[in-house]
């Protein structure tokens, strides 16, 4: 049965710069026009340019713009991308008036990733930005006053979207297509796309083995991999220390300097991280619990309740994907 809804066009307009990242472009621009696919006329979606009618990506991709931005244009949606240009793009004043003219204009203004480096400059109270983790200091720093959220997949403040990385502004995308035409028209989207829908904008942008695997682990590069091999194995410091070839004291100083925490400290956040990738997967408590390494279920809610202030009953049914509603939703839809 084909889908019912108030059919009403909006510009998504891209911001293009020098330096764009193209999937931060390319991801959000498929997304929609995967809905003008299931709703034709959904969505005009423009490109428009900062600097000079042709504008190369970070990757020498050259893209032609539609329009020249100007300060008196009015979109729904102004996107703007990140990329090494975003961080290093410094408008003349015309080029500054334009972005923050269409701005103000727009309905909703999105950053992607980087992006929050320009949406910064556009800010005229402080706000709260999502953006990559790995850039959110530098972000900080250039702007005090401002919120920064490295922690999550997408924020809402005011008319401002912010995202994360190339993969959270399709989450965004998609939430942005429930909003406009309903939660039906974004699932099929995302089936579309193939990709899973829609994460929160709250879930963590990625997992604890992750960031702690991004440190220079040092001497115990292959005690690390152990573990997170091993989440349910013996964990314990005199374990530890002794597949390190340490003494209990030496080994415990020595990690605490490496990873800036006690080893006890650590395996728990391993454990833990584990348990929440399986919590997102649907498991029941008990199981997880064992596989974690946990000596009971209790001890594991314990410990999960006291690291991210929520149960993991209330995680998982936040988090892991609902096949029935899916189902529910997407039978009305003919794709």
């Amino acid at each position: 049965m084909p889908i019912s809804v108030s059919l009403k066009e909006r510009t998504i307009a891209i911001a293009l710069f020098e330096g764009f990242q193209a999937m931060d472009v390319f991801g959000p621009l498929d997304a929609f026009d995967a809905a003008n696919g299931l709703l034709a006329g959904s969505y005009k979606l423009e490109l428009w340019s900062l600097q000079g009618d042709v504008v190369r990506a970070e990757n020498g991709a050259r893209v032609m713009a539609d329009r020249k931005m100007r300060a008196s244009m009015k979109a729904d949606t102004l996107i703007i991308p990140g990329g090494c240009g975003a961080r290093t793009l410094e408008l003349t004043p015309a080029q500054r008036k334009a972005l923050t003219g269409a701005a103000r204009l727009s309905r909703r203004v999105v950053s992607v990733c980087t992006g929050a480096f320009v949406a910064g400059m556009l800010a005229e109270k402080p706000l709260r930005l999502a953006t990559h983790w790995k850039y959110a200091g530098e972000l900080q720093a250039r702007y005090p006053s401002l919120q920064i959220d490295a922690d999550v997949l997408y924020v809402h403040d005011g008319n401002l979207w912010s995202s994360a990385g190339i993969s959270a502004a399709i989450d965004l995308s998609l939430r942005l297509i429930a909003d406009d035409l309903g939660e039906a028209v974004s699932i099929a989207c995302a089936r579309q796309l193939v990709v899973h829908y829609r994460r929160s904008g709250d879930q963590a942008q990625y997992s604890e083995p992750l960031q702690l695997q991004r440190r220079n682990a040092g001497e115990f590069g292959a005690l690390l991999a152990w573990m997170l091999a091993n989440p349910h194995g013996d964990h314990s410091v005199a374990a530890l220390s002794e597949r390190s070839g340490m003494s209990t004291r030496h080994f415990t100083r020595r990690f605490a300097e490496t990873f800036g925490e006690s080893p006890a400290r650590f395996a728990e956040r391993v454990r833990l991280d584990h348990a929440r990738t399986l919590l997102m997967q649907g498991m029941r408590i008990e199981p997880i619990a064992r596989s974690a390494g946990f000596r009971s279920a209790d001890a594991f809610r314990r410990a999960f309740e006291r690291r991210f202030a929520v149960s993991p009953s209330d995680y998982r049914s936040h988090f892991a994907p609902s096949r029935t509603r899916t189902r529910t939703q997407t039978r009305k839809i003919s794709t």
